[in-house]
């Protein structure tokens, strides 16, 4: 029992002080009354629901949605029968998304296959890319 004792005391005090140091970060929670004007916030759904519909006129938007399948007109329709936070929420989505999104990792996918093909190409003596 006392090696035992002596192997693990120093790993209990570490753990003791890690929990510890971990316990402190942690802030209680605190309440307070939120406005009407927070919940509803009316304010900024006229513009988003009509930045939306601007968006849904544009050409390229519409061509994209053809392309997946979709009526522009429904998706109109769609766009004014969603609620004032439906509408938020897309709003939101569509301007955290980045342009041009997929082009680095397109790029990075027909570097390596390139690579590869060269490195497949100089094992089985079709090219002589690499001399040694």
């Amino acid at each position: 029992m006392k090696t035992f004792n002596t192997m693990f005391k120093p790993t209990s005090i570490f753990l003791t002080i890690v929990l510890l140091l971990m316990s402190t970060f942690y802030q209680s929670a605190s309440a307070a009354m939120i406005g009407a004007e927070r919940l509803l916030d009316l304010d900024g759904s006229p513009e988003t629901r009509d930045y939306l519909q601007q968006l849904m006129a544009r050409k390229d938007v519409q061509d994209a949605l053809v392309a997946c399948g979709i009526n522009p007109m429904e998706a109109k329709a769609h766009i004014s029968s969603f609620s004032d936070t439906e509408i938020q929420q897309i709003a939101e989505k569509i301007n955290q998304l980045p342009a041009g999104a997929g082009f680095a990792n397109f790029a990075i996918v027909v570097a390596l296959v390139i690579v590869i093909a060269f490195i497949i190409f100089e094992y089985t003596g079709v090219t002589n890319i690499f001399p040694f």
